[in-house]
């Protein structure tokens, strides 16, 4: 084992502890509860015309590397 798998293999082990501990806290009802809330069942944060957006100019860029260079 040399030391480049021990240094990020300890910085994944400490990363997972890191989330998982911290995944334990709930934020506060005065965070949770509000007025002014988002609402996201309007249709207008729909991701996945921007998930499929992103996907056409990625492969719109790696083809055009392909047939350009």
């Amino acid at each position: 084992m040399d030391a480049n798998t021990l240094i990020f293999g300890s910085m994944a082990v400490i990363s997972l502890a890191a989330f998982f501990y911290l995944g334990k806290f709930k934020a506060s009802p005065k965070q949770t509860e509000r007025d002014d809330r988002i609402n996201w069942s309007s249709g207008k944060y729909s991701f996945f015309k921007y998930i499929l957006l992103g996907m056409g100019v990625i492969l719109g860029i790696a083809l055009l590397i392909k047939y350009v260079f």
